[in-house]
């Protein structure tokens, strides 16, 4: 995109409303920073978000963030993948209280379908190369959900809501605070009958959803505390098959995945004096996904992921230093049954030792972050990523920058996976990312007004296509592509919040994501050249309402049709998402809640033949105390 062109957008943007939060810091860093002092595009949500915006799932809230792409195959419980700046969904890291939770059985990718919302208390968002620090699956950004214990006094909050698609959820937490002891416990039951995600037919696809957490924080003295995180999730989706032989879209069928998802962790921390602080990190994720389909044998993917890290930290007025070492181990089982294709049946395993720095220097109107990272892993090259951030404060407005450099290793989906006709490939190379972002921010008119405004440009060799079609054997698989993938664009973000009341808040991004061809450059799948979103949110004394529309342009998707060519790329149509809801206080610990989804009953698809809900309606009470 010409540059007069980004300015000219950044020149108008800030004519507009906008907000950023100026003062919080974020913890997805190696020591906490502010906000306004990152050299990077930081997105926050919090818990009175969360609240206002009555939203129930994490897809309707990512559709509201700049740089974001989701898509999901279908109604509730769907696999829902997120693309941030056109990279590949297994190219974001998301975290839950800081432990990693990427599926290694699944493409190393996080279905967002699985969280339920009612217990998160914060999300922090950072957009660009964060491998530096994170590893490999950090190449694009890193999304961390927050559900630690609150701050605040000891409470206890149940709420149960009903509505639409026979849609019931019921949810329960309870958060325990002394003077040195913090607990939360949650506990969340969604269960819908869902929608009929094919364009055909009559049956529903729905989802039994059951997840119960506990964390909190132990501080037995000033300088000594520990953390902890146990976090269980029984999702059963239904889903349809695909009519391999006719349509090539899916048609009605009684198939489901059963996906059990355990996370847990723990971590202490030690501080020596003003200057040192030590601390240390145990972490587990254990994945379990049972498929039932026509085939007479299950097909089943499970992994572990086992994690040991170690970081130092050393403080003076003004510069920081983190040294980091960690030892990750992963292993990878299928189950299924064998075909003319090949056995699926293997145990794989892999294991990552990795050192890191970071030093960063936070002067008065200059700011500065350098990090390194060594990643010695026993499958791949060993392989390097660095990282390098600015930011400059003039009197109201911030300029800000990132440059950086990531490696993604080939994922064991990639490599080994094995299911209906697709046949991974052991001998793919890692992808190498190139990226860097330039941005400005500012607050004006008293501070009620915050705009943010960044242009990002990556490029991406060696990038792996996950549905590549196999004449040799009729089916698919997976293969690097050569040459370079190019993504670049444009973020605005804006909130306006002239009084305590109401706020508006405002979005856009512009995407530009190509890869090569036999035909020359194509754009990325499930990449919507224009998105965007506006809210607005008002409050009286005991009630308030929230409006939302968020824009979906028009994108691109493979379609794979049981006749030649038996791959082709087809558009997906745009579509506008209306959504309102309100609340009203009967009491101080009493609350009525209602939310109408898809207002208008747009008929869309996210993925070409899937179909997504139409109007939904929903209602709910919310008790604490």
């Amino acid at each position: 995109m010409p540059y007069r062109l980004i300015y000219a957008c950044c020149a108008l943007f800030i004519n507009f409303l906008a907000q950023a939060e100026a003062l919080e810091t974020i913890t997805v860093s190696a020591t906490p920073m502010k906000v306004d002092d990152a050299g990077s595009s930081i997105t926050i949500i919090s818990k009175q978000d969360i609240l206002d915006r009555n939203i129930n799932s994490l897809q309707s809230l990512f559709r509201q963030v700049p740089g974001f792409a989701i898509s999901q195959q279908g109604s509730s419980g769907a696999i829902s993948q997120l693309r941030v700046r056109g990279a590949e969904a297994n190219q974001v890291l998301v975290l839950i209280n800081g432990i990693e939770v990427n599926d290694p059985a699944q493409g190393s990718e996080f279905d967002f379908s699985q969280i339920t919302i009612s217990d998160i208390e914060r999300i922090e968002i950072v957009r660009g190369p964060q491998s530096a620090l994170w590893g490999s699956d950090a190449m694009a950004g890193v999304v961390h959900i927050i559900t630690s214990p609150s701050e605040v006094s000891s409470s206890l909050e149940g709420s149960v809501q009903t509505g639409s698609f026979a849609t019931r959820q019921m949810t329960l937490s309870t958060n325990f605070k002394t003077l040195r002891n913090r607990i939360k416990f949650t506990a969340d039951h969604l269960e819908t009958d869902g929608t009929n995600i094919s364009r055909s037919g009559l049956e529903d696809d729905g989802l039994d959803n059951l997840t119960l957490g506990l964390s909190g924080r132990l501080d037995t003295t000033d300088d000594l505390s520990f953390r902890y995180t146990v976090r269980y999730t029984d999702k059963t989706s239904e889903y349809d098959a695909t009519d391999f032989y006719v349509t090539g879209l899916p048609t009605d069928a009684y198939y489901r995945t059963q996906s059990e998802y355990l996370y847990s962790g723990i971590s202490v921390k030690y501080s020596i004096n003003d200057k040192f602080d030590h601390s240390l990190a145990l972490q587990r994720t254990d994945t379990d996904n049972q498929t039932r389909d026509d085939n007479p044998v299950e097909s089943i993917t499970r992994a572990t992921r086992e994690a040991a890290k170690y970081q130092l930290n050393y403080y003076n007025a003004a510069n920081r230093l983190s040294l980091l070492a960690e030892r990750e181990s992963e292993k990878y089982e299928q189950r299924g049954s064998a075909s003319f294709f090949g056995d699926p049946n293997r145990n794989e395993s892999q294991n990552t030792d990795s050192l890191a720095a970071e030093y960063r220097y936070d002067g008065g109107r200059f700011h500065f972050s350098a990090s390194g990272r060594r990643d010695h892993n026993a499958e791949f090259q060993n392989a390097a990523s660095w990282r390098v951030t600015s930011a400059f404060k003039l009197d109201q407005y911030t300029l800000y920058g990132s440059i950086g450099e990531s490696v993604k290793n080939p994922t064991f989906t990639e490599r080994f996976g094995f299911f209906t006709n697709f046949i991974g490939n052991p001998d793919l190379n890692p992808e190498t990312s190139y990226q860097w972002e330039i941005g400005v921010r500012s607050s004006l008119i008293d501070e009620s007004l915050d705009v943010a405004a960044t242009y990002f440009n990556a490029n991406l060799e060696n990038e792996i296509n996950g549905f590549v079609f196999d004449f040799t054997t009729g089916g698919f698989t997976s293969a690097n592509i050569e040459g370079e993938s190019d993504r670049s664009g444009v973020e605005l973000e804006m909130k306006y919040k002239p009084a305590a009341h109401w706020g508006l808040r405002a979005t856009y991004t512009y995407l530009d994501a190509n890869q090569q061809s036999a035909a020359g450059k194509v754009p990325e799948v499930r990449r919507p050249e224009h998105s965007g979103s506006v809210v607005l949110n008002y409050r009286w004394s005991r009630s308030g309402i929230n409006l939302a529309i968020t824009r979906t342009g028009k994108q691109h998707d493979d379609f794979f049709p049981p006749f030649p060519p038996f791959q082709e790329r087809v558009v997906i149509d745009a579509f506008t998402l209306v959504s309102a809801s309100g609340y009203y206080k009967l009491s101080e610990n009493v609350t009525l809640n209602a939310r109408l989804e898809n207002v208008s009953d747009e008929s869309y698809e996210q993925v070409f033949g899937y179909r997504s809900p139409g109007f939904g309606a929903y209602i709910g009470i919310r008790i604490q105390r």
